[in-house]
């Protein structure tokens, strides 16, 4: 997988890291997400999320809001996260402690 690079990487802390997302129910790989900064993985903005991709496209269209963009549920029906918009106006979903597992990706 490859890192995705914007002006504000360094800012974030450079050390960039790639993180997957599983149900805490079922075991099943939710996303891949790019992890840039410390701390805890609390949202999961559209945009740097790497599999699946559907979320980057759905993160380019103007038309998509967070009301309108549903919760990130996993196939056995558990919810992972809720839509927001975060106040620097991305999208992107606040994960739900508790209904994901984290665990950092191996290459």
């Amino acid at each position: 997988m490859k890192i995705k690079k914007d002006k504000y990487l360094r800012e974030r802390g450079g050390n960039a890291k790639f993180i997957e997302v599983l149900c805490a129910s079922c075991g099943k790989l939710i996303l891949v997400y790019q992890k840039d900064g410390p701390g805890w993985l609390k949202r999961c903005y559209l945009n740097r999320i790497i599999e699946p991709t559907q979320y980057d496209l759905k993160s380019k269209d103007p038309t998509i809001n967070e009301k309108n963009l549903g919760n990130l549920t996993c196939s056995c029906g558990k919810i992972i996260g809720s839509p927001m918009r975060h106040k620097d106006n991305r999208l992107a979903f606040h994960l739900i402690r508790g209904n994901f597992i984290r665990k950092i990706h191996k290459e």
